[in-house]
C-alpha cells in the first residue's frame, strides 16, 4: 500500500541536518545491520535492502516491494514541508496500516523536533574521536586530521601534538569547508591519500566553517570544536594532513 503526506520541517534546521536527522530515526526503525538508501540533493530513497529497491526502480511499483520503503523529498527552500512517500506490503488491515504510516509519521517528527545531543569526545592515544551523527553501524571510514611538519630529511615529524578523528558521516560538513581550496595546485582532494593543507589555506576553510556554524545553528558546537583545534594546532605547525581511510 502506497501512503503520502507532507511533514513541516523544523525552521532552524537546514537540509543538512534534517537529512541526518531522518537518517537517525531510519536507523531505529530498520537496525543498524541492515538499510540501503539512495541520497541526492533533495531526496532520500530508503529500503531495508538492496532487492526491493531495484524492484521499484524496475517495476515503478513500490506497493508491490516485500518490505519497506520510503521516499523523501525536500523542497528547495529553508524551513519549508517535506513530502513522505511510504510504501509497505504486509498482512495487516487497512485501518492498521494507516495507523501504522501515522505511527512512523510522529517519530518522524519527534526526531526533528529532538533538542541536539553533545558532541561526543574521545580521547584514545595521541587522537581525539569527534563523533556528532555518527553512530556505530555507519561504520568505521572516516578521516584523520594530523599536525604536519617534516624534518631535516623530509620526513613527517613525530609527536607533533594531538590528533583529530572524524567518521565520514560527520566529515561531510567539514569537507563543505574542505573543498573551497582545491584543486591546490591542480591537485584534488584525495579521499584515500594524503593531503597535506597550508596555513594560508585553512584560513580560508575556517572562514567556510564560521558560516556554516551560524548557518547551521545545531552542528555549531561541532565546528567551532574542530576550528579552535585547527588554530591551535596551527599555531605549532605551519601544515595540517587530512587523510582519509577508504
Amino acid at each position: 500500500m502506497r501512503y503520502t503526506t507532507e511533514i513541516a520541517c523544523t525552521a532552524y534546521l537546514t537540509l543538512y541536518e534534517q537529512k541526518r536527522r531522518i537518517q537517525s530515526f531510519l536507523i531505529d526503525y530498520f537496525g543498524t545491520n541492515r538499510m540501503f538508501w539512495i541520497e541526492t540533493s533533495l531526496s532520500m530513497i530508503v529500503t531495508r535492502d538492496e532487492a526491493v529497491y531495484f524492484t521499484w526502480l524496475k517495476e515503478g511499483k513500490p506497493d508491490r516491494a516485500e518490505q519497506e520503503m520510503f521516499v523523501f523529498e525536500w523542497r528547495e527552500k529553508r524551513g519549508e514541508s517535506l513530502r513522505l512517500k511510504a510504501s509497505f506490503l504486509n498482512r495487516l488491515t487497512e485501518d492498521t496500516r494507516q495507523r501504522q504510516f501515522d505511527s512512523i509519521v510522529a517519530d518522524i517528527q519527534r526526531h526533528l523536533a529532538e533538542p541536539v545531543t553533545s558532541l561526543r569526545i574521545t580521547p584514545k592515544d595521541e587522537i581525539v574521536i569527534v563523533e556528532q551523527f555518527h553512530r556505530r553501524g555507519d561504520g568505521k571510514i572516516g578521516y584523520g586530521l594530523y599536525p604536519y611538519a617534516e624534518d631535516e630529511q623530509g620526513r613527517w615529524r613525530a609527536q607533533l601534538g594531538t590528533s583529530l578523528w572524524i567518521y565520514e558521516v560527520d566529515f561531510d560538513l567539514l569537507y563543505e569547508g574542505i573543498r573551497q581550496v582545491y584543486p591546490l595546485q591542480l591537485e584534488e582532494f584525495d579521499p584515500t591519500g594524503l593531503n597535506i593543507i597550508g596555513q594560508s589555506d585553512w584560513d580560508v576553510i575556517c572562514h567556510h566553517w564560521a558560516g556554516l556554524a551560524h548557518a547551521n545553528p545545531s552542528s555549531a558546537e561541532f565546528l567551532d570544536y574542530v576550528s579552535h583545534w585547527t588554530a591551535t594546532t596551527l599555531s605549532r605547525v605551519d601544515r595540517i594532513a587530512v587523510q582519509g581511510n577508504l
